[in-house]
């Protein structure tokens, strides 16, 4: 059909800028106003379509309820002459996400972090609203000077919450899919009720492919689009950008795990976990100094009592026998105190200075100063650990335990191509090391295996989580927990069907069976079900 040139009167159709899935978008001004809108009309194929008609009129209503910084306002609505339907919108200069990508590849991480993160503020507006979005995408996302904005709740559901949700159900819940499918979540491909973390999945997939310039799942086929969305876990991301921090890769895939149960519970979650994906760790303080801190204190002290105990000695014997001199025998007889016994006196008051006696000291000596403590960065323990000569080192972290600080590393062996990790530990002056434990096993290999440090128990010390995803037949899973307290290891394998994303294999360490450390099993399991992105049975 023709486009109208003059729409209600008052909006003058110029140009069209875009088509959606149920309509397409032109560049209009509001003559009144002189100012510029976007003016949607339904698609002339879906004219007699009462249902799509329907729903696209209530987007007008669902979006008139959203007025958000991030979130395109709607100003009008109605229905032209020949039935079609318009609803009129805040026009909005820039650039979408998608011709962003298409220009620069990928982002890094702290602007596709800080990009989510504003998508998550929208969202949360309508979530609470009870609004979803239901195609979220990056042609959905404008850039502009202003941040983002969010376009087209065009094909928004009304949650359950919401006044028209039966209306809503009657229209949408016959199992007619709406959306995208190379941002759908698992439970839309399927036909299923979605609900507000349908539309962080879809976030999830907006950022995987910021980061790395591709949606997880892409073919030619949609169908073929759908049943990846719906079953296979997403490659990980670590592979294809090895340089982003592991928080960040974790809170990836938790925002594209399979079930909506094990994704954040709001888009306010989500936000905070992003947030909180770019902080670095904390430098690690320890008690006992290291070695070159032990040497550089020694020779400093060694030369300040090389010069100055000489001219203590002189000063104390000055002042004995200028004591001595004045007191004479009266003096003696008076107090009756010995030569030894003045000596003892006089150090006593000297703040500072330690001189050895023969006697006990008194109460009112002063105690001995506190060591105090020294930081050991990061880069320290990687030096630590080059010093030792150990070859192919791919991670390095620094861990509190009982018997004070350990340095764990991720080592692979050039020959075999096995990953082990090994543990050092303080042994005099210098650290030593003292455990070794393999990562790799007979039925599983990874050439990225990640460490992540853990505190179970809520207190000052530490374990430490490896962890390495491989996709070469079948996705797999393999996670250690290492305590190095008990200096114990527990495991847990996951293989996954490619085809049909069921479980194929799912081997527990034998000592995970203790009920003494039942928490470890359970974190194995989360864990576990964010990272490979489905329930997996029998965890």
């Amino acid at each position: 059909m023709d486009v109208p040139q003059f729409i209600a009167g008052r909006f003058r159709v110029e140009r069209e800028i875009g088509k959606g899935g149920m309509g397409t978008v032109y560049r209009a001004t509001h003559l009144g106003l002189q100012r510029p809108v976007a003016v949607k009309l339904i698609k002339a194929e879906y004219l007699n379509d009462a249902d799509v008609a329907d729903r696209f009129l209530r987007e007008a209503r669902t979006m008139a309820k959203l007025r958000h910084a991030h979130a395109a306002i709607i100003f009008d609505a109605g229905t032209l002459a020949d039935g079609r339907h318009f609803i009129v919108m805040e026009y909005i200069e820039g650039i979408t996400l998608s011709e962003a990508l298409t220009r620069e590849g990928r982002f890094t991480a702290e602007r596709a972090v800080e990009i989510a993160i504003q998508i998550c503020d929208v969202l949360d507006e309508a979530h609470k609203l009870g609004i979803i979005h239901r195609d979220l995408k990056p042609a959905n996302i404008m850039l502009n000077e202003r941040g983002i904005c969010v376009l087209d709740f065009g094909v928004a559901k009304v949650l359950a919450s919401s006044a028209d949700a039966t209306a809503s159900q009657a229209s949408t819940g016959s199992g007619q899919i709406i959306g995208t499918p190379r941002y759908m979540s698992p439970e839309q491909c399927l036909g299923q009720k979605v609900g507000a973390r349908s539309d962080l999945y879809s976030l999830g997939v907006v950022l995987y492919e910021m980061l790395t310039g591709r949606p997880p799942f892409v073919d030619p086929l949609p169908s073929v689009v759908l049943v990846k969305q719906a079953t296979a876990p997403a490659p990980p991301l670590p592979r294809l950008r090895p340089d982003l921090p592991r928080a960040l890769s974790l809170a990836v895939h938790t925002l594209l795990a399979k079930r909506s149960e094990d994704r954040p519970h709001t888009a306010a979650a989500a936000k905070a976990l992003l947030e909180r994906s770019l902080i670095p760790p904390p430098v690690e303080i320890v008690r006992e100094p290291l070695p070159s801190a032990i040497a550089a204190s020694s020779s400093s002290r060694g030369l300040v009592m090389r010069i100055g105990a000489p001219l203590l000695l002189v000063s104390i014997m000055g002042a004995l026998l200028l004591a001595l001199g004045y007191a004479g025998p009266a003096g003696e007889t008076a107090g009756s105190k010995t030569l030894s016994e003045i000596a003892n006196k006089s150090t006593a008051s000297l703040s500072g200075v330690a001189v050895p006696s023969d006697k006990p000291a008194s109460r009112e000596t002063a105690p001995p100063a506190k060591p105090r403590p020294v930081t050991l960065s990061l880069d320290q323990a990687k030096s630590i650990v080059s010093s030792r000569k150990e070859r192919n080192v791919t991670d390095v972290i620094v861990a509190q335990t009982l018997k004070g600080l350990a340095i764990l590393a991720i080592q692979e062996d050039a020959k075999s191509g096995q990953t082990d990790f090994f543990v050092m530990e303080r042994r005099g002056l210098t650290f030593r090391v003292t455990e070794r434990g393999a990562l790799d096993t007979a039925l599983f290999r990874s050439r990225r295996w990640d460490a992540e440090k853990l505190s179970m128990n809520g207190d000052s010390r530490n374990q430490i989580l490896f962890s390495a995803l491989n996709d070469y037949r079948n996705p797999a899973l393999r996670l250690v927990l290492y305590d190095p307290d008990s200096r114990q290891s527990y495991s847990l394998a996951i293989e996954t069907d490619r085809r049909t994303g069921q479980t194929r294999r799912l081997q527990w360490s034998d000592n995970t069976a203790d009920s003494r450390v039942a928490s470890y099993r359970v974190m194995l399991r989360d864990r576990a079900r964010a990272m490979i992105g489905r329930s997996v049975r029998g965890l």
